[in-house]
């Protein structure tokens, strides 16, 4: 999937600002209003854009605490636990990494008492980890999650559901008006099969 010049410009206007009305992401890109909302509504429904929002420094909010979590799993269960780790609301990234560890996770937690209670109740009894090494955060430095894009970049498209790259055919359904990719009828089966019967716009 390639996205133009228009999308770049839209997108990296939305980075510096994620508040901005479609009137003013015209003016700044000189593209019409209906064509930023026509061009960020087809985005977003593509999964391009996730959400536009608010990014809360924690280290200014009581009774918030932060953690990474290394954890060394075994790879034939590297699926499987990390849709379970998608169902815990508290952990907010997800990473697959290389090294001595294969995922990395955030958590953002009320107190180290509920920390302990999501790692050893809920994290320990995933099926495939071998080990887990985890940091609290003292001190967030730097923490951006803006970048900016250059014409001619394309998208990679991943399973959801094995969160491999997708080389070949799509598979494409609507959850939430927003649309899923699979690289294969097996992966989009079993997804179904856990979570039930969905809007499928193409095979």
């Amino acid at each position: 999937m390639h996205i133009d010049r228009i999308d770049i410009l839209i997108i990296n206007s939305l980075m510096e600002d994620g508040r901005k009305s479609f009137r003013q992401i015209s003016r700044e890109t000189k593209v019409s209003a209906p064509t930023v909302e026509h061009r960020f509504n087809k985005m977003k429904r593509l999964g391009i854009i996730k959400g536009i929002e608010p990014i809360f420094d924690i280290e200014k909010i009581e009774n918030i605490i932060s953690e990474l979590i290394y954890l060394q799993v075994n790879p034939v269960e590297l699926t499987n636990i990390m849709n379970d780790l998608s169902l815990i609301s508290e952990i907010k990234s997800i990473f697959i990494i290389t090294g001595d560890y294969n995922i990395v996770i955030k958590i953002i937690a009320k107190d180290l008492a509920q920390l302990n209670e999501i790692i050893n109740n809920r994290i320990h009894g995933i099926r495939g980890i071998i080990s887990i090494s985890s940091q609290i955060i003292t001190r967030i430095v730097k923490d951006e999650i803006g970048f900016t894009l250059k014409e001619g970049q394309s998208l990679k498209a991943r399973c959801i559901y094995c969160y491999n790259d997708i080389k070949n055919h799509t598979k494409t359904i609507k959850i939430n008006n927003s649309e899923k990719y699979f690289c294969c009828n097996s992966c989009l089966t079993l997804y179904q099969k856990k979570h039930g019967e969905l809007d499928i716009i193409s095979k």
